[in-house]
Parts: structure tokens; C-alpha cells; sequence
């Protein structure tokens, strides 16, 4: 099946990481060949390729092939409207961070991504309604199961505690994100001005970033985890990292500070 004709060309920017534009050009072949799961795994690639680049033109070129897939297997269809809503939200995040930047009015450039569930697709398959049949028969199993794989627990995980200093004049709300946009977050928790709060991270995250909700527009805290952690060397004890050092988001990464388990 033919796949159509790209309006814009595959592109090759300097400013630009080499593999993203491979990807794209990846996706372009599989969808000459009219292998629609191959081309939606190459433009996901190179999504956050561009992403990572800031760079918005990339994005919207990954929307333009986006459409070029072939809808007609549900399964590829499903994965289509998933990418395409992905590709908006990180143009958000972009036209976001630029208008912030020059200090404008930000205008969202798809106000109708405001509820999610009317883009997104789980395609519940025939497999999926086995699995889940099979499934239900071995609840009890599983159970069982479950409380012998307590004793089989991976113990190699390192933890290290991760001490959030409030060093500004007011609250903040700090949130631990998932994503680029901290739409999923792991930790929602106040803190009150001139306090602290622990939570324990993996010791080998390379960086666990942060967004602080507090009077103005929102910032971030990107910490460089594991390199704190290389620091304490061995010792025990905890990272310090002082809120007042956020900016504005996607942030500048932080290197945290060994401190003491019981004291700053």
C-alpha cells in the first residue's frame, strides 16, 4: 500500500543529534514498505529525540509522518492516535518553554488535548481477553506465589536518601516526575519554609527531576542523583539539595551535597 507523499523533507541539522534524523529516515522506509508498527517504533525514537533537542520542528515533522501510517489494523491505528497525542503534548511543553522564555503569553497550541481519555486508545484484543481469563483462573496462584517471592526479593538495589532543604521565604509543593511534563509523578509533598523532607531514591538514577509548585509560574529541579551518591563514597549518610536552587523548567541539573543521615 502506498504510504503518500511527505509535504517536508527529512532534515539534517547540525544543531541537531545526528540519530533522531536517523530515525525519521528510518520510519520513512518502513512506511514505503507499508510496515506500519516498524514506522511507528522509528518516529516514537525520533520523537524523543527531538524532544530532548528542544527542537519543535522536529516534533512537527514527526506529526506529519505520523499521519502517513496506515490505520487500517486496529492495533496500528491504536499506536498512531497514542504517538500523535504524545508528539502535541511535547509541542506544548516547547511553545511552553519558549513563550516563558521571551516572557509572553503562552497560547496553547491544541487547547483540545485537555482530556486525554478522547485520544488515547488501549485496544483490548482477543489475546488480551484470554490472558485476562487465564489470569483470573490463577489469582489463588498467584498469590501464593507472591508471598514466596518476598523471600527471593532482588536485595542488589541500592537506595540512598535524597534531603529536600527549603532555603526560600515561603511553602512549596514539590512534586518527583515521571515524565517531561510531570503529568505522573512519584512524590507529592509540601514543605514549609526553612524545613526539609527525605525520600529515598535509587542510588543509580543518573537524575530525578523535580517541580516545585509555589507562588509564580512553576520550576524545576533536575539532581544528579548517582553522581551525589558516588560522592558519599561509601560512607553512608544522605544528599542534600537546597530547593532555592530550581529554575526555571526543564531546569539546570544540580549536583546534591553528602551530608550527614541525622543533620544538614
Amino acid at each position: 500500500m502506498c504510504a503518500g507523499i511527505v509535504s517536508k523533507g527529512i532534515r539534517s541539522f547540525p544543531t541537531v543529534p545526528s540519530y533522531p534524523n536517523r530515525d525519521l529516515g528510518d520510519a520513512r522506509a518502513a512506511l514505503d514498505r507499508g510496515d506500519g508498527p516498524a514506522a511507528l517504533k522509528s518516529l516514537d525514537r525520533a520523537r524523543r529525540g527531538y524532544l530532548g533537542a528542544h527542537d519543535s520542528e522536529g516534533l512537527e515533522h514527526v506529526l506529519d509522518m505520523t499521519a502517513l501510517v496506515d490505520p487500517s489494523d486496529d492495533r496500528v491505528r491504536a499506536g498512531r492516535e497514542n504517538l500523535a497525542y504524545a508528539v502535541k503534548q511535547n509541542l506544548r511543553q516547547e511553545s511552553r518553554r519558549l513563550a516563558r522564555g521571551r516572557g509572553e503569553e503562552w497560547v496553547d497550541p491544541y487547547p483540545d488535548l485537555q482530556a486525554p481519555t478522547e485520544h488515547t486508545r488501549f485496544l483490548i484484543t482477543r489475546r488480551v481477553r484470554v490472558m485476562i481469563g487465564i489470569g483470573v483462573l490463577v489469582a489463588v496462584a498467584l498469590i501464593v506465589g507472591g508471598i514466596i517471592a518476598l523471600a527471593l526479593v532482588d536485595t542488589s538495589r541500592t537506595t540512598v536518601t535524597l534531603r529536600l532543604v527549603n532555603d526560600t521565604p515561603h511553602a512549596v509543593t514539590v512534586r518527583g516526575c515521571n515524565d517531561s511534563d510531570c503529568v505522573s509523578t512519584w512524590l507529592h509533598r509540601g514543605v514549609g519554609a526553612g524545613l526539609e523532607t527525605d525520600t529515598d531514591v535509587d542510588a543509580e538514577d543518573l537524575v530525578d527531576v523535580f517541580r516545585l509548585e509555589q507562588p509564580g509560574p512553576d520550576l524545576c529541579l533536575p539532581v544528579r542523583v548517582h553522581d551525589g551518591y558516588l560522592r558519599l563514597g561509601g560512607a553512608g549518610g544522605a544528599l542534600a539539595v537546597r530547593l532555592s536552587r530550581a529554575t526555571p523548567c526543564p531546569g539546570r541539573t544540580v549536583l546534591p551535597t553528602p551530608t550527614a543521615q541525622t543533620a544538614l
